[in-house]
């Protein structure tokens, strides 16, 4: 047939068009040599670049594929001051990143690349840029200057008729899944096409002859190309790359864990409401489409409200279920846009007119609750009676908040709330309110069990105890002993609950800013020496002390607060300024990033492997949030370690044995996240010793 009989079109657009089923397959079906220029050389980058592979294989084909290598600013220095060579330092990243291949997709085709090298069928090339001294560059600046932005593509049939691609870079593992992906179609043949044809041609031949522009071309490392060869697999059908093919009304291609399938089941089998209870980081996100897949396979028509706690994790939320292959229309409603009010409403409106059938609206907790949202899903019910509702709300122990709760309207038929701790902290009516809303929590999925079955990273809990000043511990005892008359005065138990509740919020403002921790922060940094990857907790007083400190040691930081922006800016590259920096922060540019609040729910930063904890609250939310942030899965990180600097109490011999019998209460709660940290980690024994004693002192 060739390629002059395919109905191609002129572009291709990922928003509208199903690019791999519609464009690639048929394209590699009748393509014989398949030349690629592609990003940066990563596992991820060659597997994308290997999209509809097995096309071109079975017709006998070849491919060249070239790469621009990839060093960081560490790379850099080594090979200037000529400690390493560029092809070893590519050589030992690329080795790292195939000895930890986690993602399946990634995983399946880049072995199907070693499979063709070892068949003769692949030849691959890295380009190498230098600046005006002779001087390697670095991953950022070429980023900067847009060498490899565009990704080109250039195939032949048996007859020599060719056919080029090129447009946006997107080389992702979700890229082609999920994320926008756009390129214009250009044919030898057509005269019209031939000059941007040829002039995407010229692109690839310079790279690949070395001809460019201050680039060196090297083949690649023998021993990456040995690696590749050696996960290989024996017969390409073992790999079966046709289920990573979307088809038409396909639901979620992606492989939901056996544990993912029964929080499914379980929330099914009662009547659809229920809370799932999951580590941070087991995947709620994707148990909860699970959920959704099934309802929408058994609702003709459904509304649905994905409710989250900020604004940037909707965005989120999209790029899941648009890798998922969830069909829907979908509207973000939120402050972050002007008209969201009038588009809800006349999004419902085509639900109920039959112009649509299927709606999911992304949202957060505070509009879900707002009186404008409240209405206008209320008068769509009374239009609409037997119009099915599904309300989702993500950390939803947020939903529990006084000004929040309003939002749990009864007009939602199906319920999900999905937090790794949905009970709410000193707050018991806001819990009840949650577990009589959602129902009881209908499956749980605990830490141990994530790290125990290898979906998250081990870690070491390293503990580091100081004590509160002669000044700090004066004002301590001052405020113990008002919080104490009043205690132990009340008959009521109710106004005791209330004292305690004071007295822990009192001491926990005293201690998380104490004066000690800096010199512990200080002790950790020795220690850790070269700093990477490292996310820093602290308070709103100590931050700017913090970046002080590390600016001094010249770590490369950055704060992450409310203050940086969630909406996109030309300025980042089209993200949001949050966005970028954990862009940077999770490619080394940042070697750490001194955080509040910000950084302890849903903020997605795999890469972070060292957390330092000086200022912690005792609601366990937080501080769970907190830990679950170092221990996502990503390659070349074995585990994580979690410096946490606690203020140990002093008991004084001169203490009444009232305000004793109290301190040693409040002791017993708080000593609660230091054995969660500690039962799971790696070095549990040595930490649990260590609270042994503390509880000796305390009679406990």
């Amino acid at each position: 047939m060739g390629l002059k009989k395919l109905a191609l079109k002129r572009s291709y657009d990922s928003d509208s068009d199903e690019i791999l089923r519609d464009f690639y397959i048929p394209a590699l079906s009748e393509s014989v040599l398949y030349k690629r220029l592609t990003g940066f050389f990563s596992s991820t980058c060659l597997a994308v670049a290997a999209k509809g592979i097995t096309r071109l294989i079975s017709n006998g084909g070849n491919m060249k594929l070239i790469s621009g290598a990839k060093f960081r600013k560490e790379d850099i220095e080594a090979i200037t001051d000529a400690y390493e060579s560029p092809e070893r330092i590519i050589e030992q990243n690329m080795l790292e990143e195939l000895d930890n291949l986690e993602n399946q997709f990634v995983k399946d085709h880049v072995r199907a690349l070693g499979w063709m090298i070892a068949k003769g069928k692949l030849e691959i090339k890295i380009a190498i840029v230098y600046d005006k001294k002779g001087n390697p560059l670095d991953e950022r600046t070429v980023d900067k200057r847009g060498i490899f932005h565009q990704k080109v593509g250039i195939l032949e049939d048996l007859e020599g008729n060719q056919v080029s691609f090129s447009g946006s870079d997107n080389e992702s593992a979700t890229g082609w899944q999920g994320n926008i992906e756009e390129f214009k179609v250009f044919r030898s043949w057509v005269e019209p096409e031939k000059e941007y044809f040829f002039a995407d041609l010229s692109k690839f031949e310079k790279f690949w002859q070395g001809h460019a522009k201050r680039t060196r071309v090297v083949d690649i490392p023998r021993a990456i190309e040995e690696k590749l060869v050696e996960i290989a697999p024996e017969s390409l059908e073992e790999l079966d790359l046709d289920r990573w093919i979307k088809k038409k009304g396909q639901g979620n291609l992606l492989e939901l864990r056996n544990y993912q399938t029964k929080a499914i089941k379980s929330w099914l089998a009662n009547n659809k409401k229920g809370i799932f209870e999951m580590a941070t980081g087991s995947g709620k996100t994707l148990a909860a489409l699970g959920c959704l897949r099934e309802t929408l396979e058994a609702q003709a028509r459904l509304i649905v409200i994905i409710s989250s706690p900020f604004i940037h994790l909707s965005e989120q939320w999209i790029g899941e279920i648009n890798k998922a292959n969830i069909n829907c229309s979908k509207l973000v409603a939120n402050s972050s846009q002007s008209r969201w009010r009038d588009n809800l409403v006349d999004s419902l409106m085509d639900v109920e007119n039959g112009i649509s059938d299927r709606l999911i609206v992304l949202t957060t907790h505070n509009t879900l609750s707002s009186a404008d949202f409240m209405n206008i899903i209320v008068k769509s019910k009374e239009h609409m009676p037997t119009q099915k509702l599904f309300l989702i709300v993500d950390e939803v122990h947020g939903i529990g908040a006084p000004e929040r709760k309003r939002g749990l309207i009864k007009q939602y038929d199906f319920r999900l709330g999905l937090s790794a701790t949905p009970k709410r902290w000193f707050d018991y009516e806001g819990t009840d309110k949650i577990f009589n809303y959602f129902g009881d929590v209908v499956f749980q999925f605990s830490l141990k069990n994530a790290i125990d079955e290898g979906y998250l990273t081990p870690y070491v809990y390293k503990p580091h105890f100081t004590h509160l000043t002669p000044q700090e511990m004066t004002r301590y005892e001052f405020e113990t002993s008002k919080v104490c008359r009043a205690y132990y005065s009340s008959k009521d138990d109710d106004k005791r609950d209330e004292m305690f509740t004071l007295l822990c919020i009192k001491r926990q403002k005293i201690i998380r800013n104490a004066t000690n921790k800096f010199a512990v922060f200080e002790n950790i940094l020795n220690e850790l020496g070269e700093m990477r990857h490292c996310l820093i907790y602290c308070s709103p007083q100590q931050i700017r002390r913090v970046q002080n400190i590390l600016s001094k040691r010249n770590i490369i930081q950055h704060k992450f607060t409310q203050a940086e922006g969630t909406r996109p800016e030309k300025r980042f590259g089209w993200l949001s300024e949050r966005d970028f920096l954990i862009k940077e922060f999770s490619e080394g540019v940042y070697h750490a990033l001194v955080s509040m609040r910000c950084l302890d729910e849903g903020v997605d930063v795999p890469p972070a492997r060292i957390a330092i904890m000086l200022a912690n609250s005792g609601n366990p939310r937080e501080y769970i949030q907190r830990r679950g942030r170092v221990l996502r899965k990503f390659p070349g990180k074995k585990f994580a370690v979690i410096h946490d600097i606690i203020v140990e109490p002093t008991l004084k011999p001169k203490m009444s044995d009232e305000l004793k019998s109290l301190e040693t209460k409040i002791v017993a709660k708080e000593l609660r996240r230091y054995k969660e940290f500690a039962r799971s980690a790696k070095n549990a024994t040595e930490c649990l010793d260590k609270i042994s004693e503390i509880e000796a002192t305390y009679g406990l």
